[in-house]
């Protein structure tokens, strides 16, 4: 399915600037509509802010100051998507509800990592990490440090699992895989020699679609899945990574799987991620 509606998730951080870089650049190159949602209740507190008033007392000055910014940000989200069809909407409340509320009816959303979630004294609502798992809309994941006019997709790296997730994530990634320069397929066998993932199939379904591929087995000897992925994305020179969002409902929460967790801790480009 083509791209034409995008979800950019915005908010009064640290990255919501390139963020919207990526969002107008994508818009462009998709001929998208941005549907740009500025969330005003902070996307992290400090790890101090202890206890009810102390959270509460937080979060509404906090919340006061993102209102007071918005009509900045709005500026920023005109000038940024000058030409292009978009919306802008201001709400408050838990920022993954929101976003899993208006995903049905857009392509692709774009959220971010902030460095706030990588920071031991701030305490993060990790969108990035529960988006992805509580809606079928495809979630771009940005890094925390991104430059705005780097490219997205000319070389895509797809972490391959015979799952649903990977399929999924696949399948969603097609925009991106049609026009990429190069497109890597990564398979991660277990140790000592047992069968594992076969990424040829996949590679002769992209070839019939138009897309060349190559697929690049992997043994997991020690480690992580999740550090091998991000090694050989570094190693390639990857831009794009393709993968799917493993977990499941633990309590009524969403738990990451291993590799979903290690990648998207310390992601390093940006991931279009599928559950």
């Amino acid at each position: 399915m083509p791209i034409k509606t995008i979800l950019l998730h915005l908010a009064n951080d640290d990255s919501h600037a390139t963020r919207l870089a990526v969002a107008a650049a994508l818009a462009k190159r998709f001929t998208a509509h941005v549907e740009a949602l500025y969330i005003a209740t902070p996307v992290s507190m400090p790890a101090g802010a202890t206890g009810r008033a102390a959270s509460y007392g937080f979060m509404a000055e906090a919340t006061a100051i993102a209102h007071e910014n918005a009509e900045r940000i709005a500026d920023e989200v005109r000038l940024a998507l000058d030409g292009l069809s978009h919306r802008w909407t201001v709400a408050e409340g838990d920022h993954v509800a929101l976003l899993a509320e208006r995903a049905p009816y857009a392509d692709l959303a774009i959220v971010g990592q902030s460095s706030a979630e990588r920071s031991g004294d701030r305490v993060a609502l990790h969108v990035p990490d529960r988006l992805p798992l509580a809606t079928a809309c495809p979630t771009l994941v940005l890094p925390p440090v991104q430059p705005a006019a780097a490219p997205i997709g000319r070389n895509v790296l797809i972490a391959w699992k015979n799952s649903r997730e990977s399929t999924h994530a696949v399948r969603n990634a097609m925009p991106f895989l049609e026009t990429a320069e190069s497109v890597t397929v990564l398979t991660v066998n277990p140790p000592g020699g047992r069968h594992g993932e076969d990424g040829t199939a996949l590679v002769d379904w992209l070839t019939r679609h138009g897309i060349v591929a190559r697929h690049h087995p992997a043994t997991a000897s020690s480690g992580e899945v999740g550090d091998l992925i991000l090694s050989f994305a570094a190693d390639l020179g990857a831009d794009l990574l393709v993968m799917g969002a493993y977990g499941h409902s633990r309590l009524r929460e969403m738990v990451l799987g291993g590799a979903t967790r290690t990648v998207l801790a310390a992601l390093p480009l940006p991931a279009l991620m599928s559950h």
